[in-house]
């Protein structure tokens, strides 16, 4: 089989560069992935907060360009711009300040609360002892990740793209005419979950099938590093679980507020009725983990939402559910040509904000595509180069990743 150009990977950040790529007429475009439901995907398992905020300048460009969009489709893909607040402690002023500086100096609608402001916006927030004041930002908020995945595909669709179901990539290379994915398909949805919770033995092995391309997308997020093991010695990236709970609280409905960090790094906001949080463990171990500990509610939500407000002191857990976070160094995205290749790029590993940048990371990885060249947004500072010897003052360390 030959196309135009293979996405490897359809969750959010496969689907939006498929719909960008036929935005700017590409045409015979295919994405091909283990389970386009996303049973394991992040962005299924996604806590669903978008937000400006960020340490990194090409961070808050990627995110700013994503939530342009967003607001423009914001009924179609379930965008509620409730808010971000983000509580700092006492002994955190000067992060706090900094980060305050940062949106003031880029012009982002945030502003400080002090312990007064918060209780006025916030009532539940009544245990503040701790508290020396808050950021908030209006424009941020909370969005349905599956309906924006679904939005990317549908419109790509309707331009031609095809979307492949149960296709296991075993490997991709270049050859002299372009590129070319070695494939298989699997034959059920236990088959293709067992391959996203162990994809190491299914990589091993030879596709039975070969399509040709003239460029391949790698964007597969966590599943990234096993296809990048033949090109680069060390891929330089971590599945890591990030675990989620839902609950409900005993008489108290948040529905009317926003997202929540608190200064403990849970972070909590409404979510169907109820209450979601999630946290991720400083020790946390990296694997392909879907799970949530036993003691993990009580032991590290809980806590924290008992010390922050007495509307949240009587909790009962619904479910949870553990989504991946592909680490980097830098916990910033790696987006470029893959080192040493002509046709084969890469686009992923975004640290848990890949849907709130999906859509900038599209426009620019297009771009690179099409015109040989970043232009909209300049990020080739994102390029995996950056994590060689010797250039360590091009590192992205992005500490905003919850």
């Amino acid at each position: 089989m030959k196309a135009t150009g293979i996405i490897i990977g359809a969750g959010i950040i496969g689907s939006a560069i498929a719909y960008e790529l036929s935005r700017k007429g590409l045409t015979d475009l295919h994405v091909v992935d283990p389970d386009l439901e996303g049973t394991l995907s992040s962005t299924e398992r996604n806590a669903g907060g978008v937000r400006h905020l960020w340490e990194q300048p090409i961070n808050r460009e990627l995110a700013r360009h994503s939530i342009a969009l967003f607001e423009k489709i914001k009924t179609e893909i379930g965008f509620h711009q409730t808010g971000y607040l983000w509580l700092f402690g006492k002994g955190e002023e000067k992060s706090g300040e900094d980060m305050l500086a940062r949106t003031q100096s880029h012009q982002l609608n945030y502003e400080q609360l002090s312990i007064s402001e918060i209780k006025s916006k916030y009532p539940f927030i009544d245990k503040t002892d701790d508290l020396a004041f808050a950021i908030f930002g209006a424009r941020d908020g909370l969005i349905n990740s599956n309906s924006l995945k679904q939005y990317f595909r549908n419109e790509a669709k309707k331009r031609g793209v095809i979307f492949h179901d149960r296709h296991v990539v075993h490997g991709m290379k270049e050859t002299p005419h372009g590129a070319e994915i070695s494939l298989s398909t699997v034959t059920s949805d236990i088959a293709a979950e067992d391959h996203l919770k162990n994809p190491f033995p299914l990589l091993k092995k030879e596709g039975d099938l070969n399509w040709q391309a003239d460029f391949v997308i790698l964007a597969a997020g966590a599943w990234s590093r096993e296809l990048l093991l033949p090109h680069i010695k060390h891929p330089l990236i971590s599945p890591i679980r990030r675990q989620i709970v839902l609950f409900k609280a005993e008489n108290f409905d948040m529905n009317s507020y926003g997202m929540v960090v608190d200064t403990s790094r849970v972070y909590f906001h409404p979510e169907g009725g109820n209450i979601l949080a999630g946290l991720v463990l400083k020790n946390e171990a990296q694997g392909y983990r879907f799970d949530v500990d036993k003691d993990f509610f009580e032991s590290h939500l809980w806590p924290a939402l008992y010390e922050r407000s007495s509307s949240l002191e009587k909790l009962k857990p619904i479910t949870g559910w553990g989504g991946l976070y592909s680490y980097t160094p830098d916990t910033s995205g790696i987006l470029g040509k893959i080192p040493k290749t002509k046709s084969l790029y890469e686009c992923h590993s975004f640290t848990g904000r890949g849907v709130m940048q999906s859509y900038g990371a599209a426009i620019a990885i297009t771009e690179l595509i099409i015109n040989g060249r970043f232009e909209t947004l300049q990020a080739s500072c994102l390029s995996r180069k950056r994590f060689l010897a010797g250039n360590e003052s091009e590192l992205l360390p992005e500490g905003l990743h919850i």
